[in-house]
Formats: C-alpha cells, sequence, structure tokens
C-alpha cells in the first residue's frame, strides 16, 4: 500500500489503486495495468480471457444467480500542470491526501476510473463478499473515445446485468447517457517569408480550470482556444501590427482546453506596444470571466524568430473558422431538466505557418441534434477550404427505469445510505451505451463516488464516498444473487 492511503477503507480497493497509480496507463499504453489485472487474477485462480483490442474479462465464480458483469476501464486523461516535470509514459502517479480528500501532484489523479478498477479487482481479493457469478470487464481506450468498448467482443460475456463503475456523483444513480463524435477538420494556408526585421513572442493563455467536456461543459469555464483566439482578434483590430507563425492548445477530445499559445510576430519596433495591448486583453478578458476563471492569465515571452509565417489571408481565414466553431451547450433537454442535451468541444488545435488542425467533438442525448450540430461543424470547415474527417463515435444509452437491475440499484441505495438517490442521464459518454448496443437486453446501470475535476490536474476523489460506493456494489451483488 502507498503510504499515502494507509489506514483507508476498503484496504483491499486502496491497495489495488494505489497499485494501478504506480503503473503508467495512458488510453493505448494499458500493457502494464493489462499484466497486473492478469497477475491479480491468476493469483486468485481466476480465469480470464482478452481480445484483440486488449479488452479483459475475469471470470468470478459464485452462488447461484444471474450472471452480472463489473465494467470499468483501465486507461486515464493525462493532465498536468505547467512546469511540472511528470512523464506519463514513465512516471507513477504522485499521491497525495489531504483529510477525506485524495489527489495527485501537479497532474490528473487517474481516479477516473482507477477507483472503479480497483473496485473491481478488489472483488477478487476481498473475502466474505456474497455474489452470483461475476465476469468483470476491463476495458482500454475508453478516454480517446471509447474505442475499447467499440471493438469489445462481445462473446466474451454472457451477462444480462452491467454494473459500470465509472460515475463521479454518489447522490446518482446513471441509467443513460449521450452519444458522441468527433470531426477533425484540416485547413490549408498560405505561408510566406517571414520579415527578418521582425520579433517573435510566445503569447500564452493559461491558468483556465478545463475539464471533462461531458460534465463541466455548462459551467461557466474558459476554453484556452477560444480565450486565445478572442485575444488576437483584439489585438488585430487595435491597428497592432501582427503576424502569426503558428498556434496551438488543447489535449483531446474531452477536455475543455486548459492551455494554449500562439508564436506572433512585431515589428522591433512595436515590442513595447504589443506588450501594452496584450496588457490590455487581458484586463477585458479576466473582467469577462471573472471568478469563474480566477487564474486565467496571458503571458509574452520572447522566442527565436522562424523562417516562415502565415500570409494576412490565411490569419483571416484561420482566426474567422476558429472564432465561428460552436464551443459549450447548444441545447438543453427538454425531457431531463437541468441536463444538457447537446453541446460542442473546441478540443485541440495546431497549425503551422502551412496548415492548421483542428479538432471539435459533438454530444447529444437525441441523435438527430447530434447530426446537426456535426453537420453545422463540417459546414464552417468545408465553407473555410478545409477538408473534414467525421469519427462517428459512439451510440448514446436509452435509460429504462423500469429494468429489474434499476429497481434493485435503487433500493440497495436507500438501504447503504438512508435516502433515495437521483436517478439521471449523463451527458457524459458512458460505455454502458456501447456494450447495451452490442447486447441487446443487457440491463445496465452507473455509480460511482465523488471525483471532481476529472481530466484536470485538479483532479480528487473524496475517501468517505469510495467506501460507500464500495458497500452499494457489494450490497447490490447480493442482492442479485438473492433474486
Amino acid at each position: 500500500m502507498n503510504e499515502v492511503l494507509d489506514g483507508i477503507s476498503p484496504a483491499g480497493l486502496w491497495h489495488h489503486f494505489a497499485e494501478l497509480s504506480a503503473i503508467p496507463r495512458p488510453s493505448g499504453y494499458e500493457l502494464g495495468t493489462q499484466r497486473y489485472v492478469k497477475s491479480v487474477a491468476d493469483a486468485a485462480g481466476v480465469p480470464w480471457r482478452q481480445d484483440q483490442m486488449g479488452n479483459l474479462v475475469l471470470y468470478l465464480e459464485g452462488d447461484p444467480g444471474p450472471v452480472v458483469a463489473v465494467q470499468t476501464h483501465l486507461d486515464m486523461v493525462c493532465e498536468k500542470e505547467p512546469g511540472v516535470d511528470h512523464d506519463f509514459f514513465k512516471d507513477p502517479i504522485r499521491l497525495a491526501r489531504d483529510g477525506d480528500r485524495v489527489h495527485a501532484q501537479g497532474t490528473t489523479l487517474g481516479a477516473d476510473n482507477g477507483i472503479g478498477a480497483a473496485a473491481a479487482l478488489a472483488l477478487m481479493t476481498e473475502p466474505g463478499i456474497a455474489h452470483g457469478p461475476l465476469e468483470l470487464v476491463f476495458t482500454v481506450q475508453e478516454e480517446t473515445g471509447l474505442h475499447g468498448a467499440v471493438a469489445f467482443d462481445a462473446g466474451l460475456i454472457s451477462a444480462t446485468m452491467l454494473i459500470n463503475l465509472d460515475s463521479e456523483d454518489p447522490d446518482t444513480l446513471t441509467l443513460g447517457c449521450a452519444g458522441g463524435s468527433a470531426v477533425e477538420i484540416t485547413l490549408p494556408l498560405e505561408p510566406g517569408e517571414a520579415p527578418a526585421d521582425w520579433e517573435a513572442y510566445r503569447l500564452t493563455v493559461g491558468g483556465v480550470r478545463g475539464g471533462h467536456s461531458g460534465v463541466s461543459i455548462h459551467e461557466r469555464r474558459a476554453n484556452a482556444i477560444k480565450v486565445l483566439v478572442k485575444g488576437l482578434n483584439a489585438l488585430l483590430e487595435s491597428g497592432t501590427s501582427v503576424g502569426l507563425a503558428g498556434i496551438e492548445g488543447g489535449s483531446a477530445h474531452n477536455v475543455i482546453p486548459r492551455d494554449a499559445s500562439a508564436l506572433v510576430l512585431v515589428p522591433a519596433s512595436g515590442a513595447a506596444k504589443l506588450g501594452r495591448a496584450i496588457e490590455q486583453v487581458e484586463s477585458a478578458v479576466r473582467e469577462e470571466w471573472g471568478s469563474d476563471e480566477p487564474d486565467l492569465r496571458l503571458s509574452l515571452a520572447a522566442e527565436a524568430s522562424p523562417a516562415q509565417a502565415m500570409s494576412p489571408a490565411s490569419v483571416d481565414k484561420l482566426l474567422e473558422l476558429l472564432s465561428d466553431l460552436p464551443h459549450g451547450v447548444i441545447a438543453m433537454s427538454e425531457h431531463f431538466p437541468g441536463k444538457v442535451e447537446t453541446s460542442a468541444n473546441l478540443a485541440k488545435l495546431e497549425a503551422t505557418a502551412r496548415s492548421a488542425h483542428i479538432l471539435a467533438s459533438v454530444r447529444s442525448f437525441a441523435t438527430q441534434k447530434e447530426l446537426d450540430a456535426r453537420t453545422m461543424i463540417e459546414s464552417l470547415g468545408t465553407h473555410s477550404g478545409g477538408s473534414v474527417v467525421v469519427e462517428m463515435g459512439y451510440p448514446g444509452w436509452e435509460p429504462d427505469p423500469s429494468s429489474k437491475l434499476a429497481g434493485v440499484a435503487q433500493e440497495q441505495f436507500r438501504q447503504v445510505k438512508g435516502k433515495a438517490p437521483i436517478v439521471e442521464v449523463l451527458h457524459a459518454g458512458l460505455e454502458c451505451g456501447v456494450l447495451v448496443a452490442k447486447k441487446p437486453g443487457l440491463e445496465a446501470i452507473s455509480f460511482g463516488p465523488f471525483i471532481g475535476g476529472a481530466h484536470s490536474p485538479s483532479e480528487t476523489v473524496l475517501v468517505s464516498t469510495v467506501e460507500s460506493m464500495w458497500r452499494l456494489l457489494v450490497g447490490l451483488l447480493g442482492a442479485l444473487r438473492d433474486r
């Protein structure tokens, strides 16, 4: 056990979480965690199978009863604070604890979905748990678009019920989720020689909160790419002589961009004017976002001058497209009050003097609304002269509140937590939708502990809610065995 986690319950779950935290696991690089899961299974005498994608299913015997699948994913989002020295392909997560709160030092924690995976493993290693036959499903590459679930060999499971442990609100039971897709735009740009007597500066937007684009998209959180584009437009409109050699920001389709930067060029005599203009832009941006983004900042640092820069026409074309691309809530749900129905995330940008590559993602409960939003983004890309590739993504998960699994789960929730759960649908994507589509008739439900700041370095999990999640899981498996 990692000494940071000593003395907290359930000990077996936290032991497995510590072991998983010590193993690098970016999406697509889950080999180490796969080996760990297999080693735990082998030590417990539990057989396992693996499909071609790398998804694992462990077959845990139990008392007579319906076969239940418990499903989690092995990968994690890899984000870190600027200046933090951490290699997600080599270094373990550095755990820290403040009372009830477990977090990481300067990086994402990986509680999403490391806590769920640890709980599934603990079902094998903790004694005295009453349950029927279980199929423990560990998928890969969830965070990059549910790729493991999409490629999952459904012939590996016979379960009629599925419990997903990838939710982040301890007061809720999730019975449905949005579907999603991504749009990649490649925009050709015209390069030109960078003026020899101009100087280069790196304009950076940082300090924004970021977060999960499914969980936090309705909150007042800045998109660093949008802030940067607004700043560049303000510079051009102010009459400041500015060239643009490159621009980048964001990290993944499901993360609200936290950082973005542009390589700008100005005449040598215009550096002081640029600095004053940036101060004015920062003041306006900070006033716009106020206490919602208290750490938002713009910074300027000198860099070596590049050989090429975008032509003025290309700068206008790129900034116009980035300004027009949607980000945030497009529509709220009419059927689920207070829930986002359709949203878009301007997720990632990489632009040089010759071309720009833009990634935007779309989510919706309504298939037609998702198509409409996706078509709008496609049209903006093609109208600008770009080529567009659509990644169809994953299906939504239609809620079924009348299912046997949902009924038993609500009963157990009341017994464990002394109150009725909030039964909801989730705007974020869950693998349940993909797996239910592969096995029609499969009943599904999702729950989990409190995880705040998912997909950002502020990610945290509350120990007390992990314990209650574990008691709910164990109680639910026992109740399903007896039905």
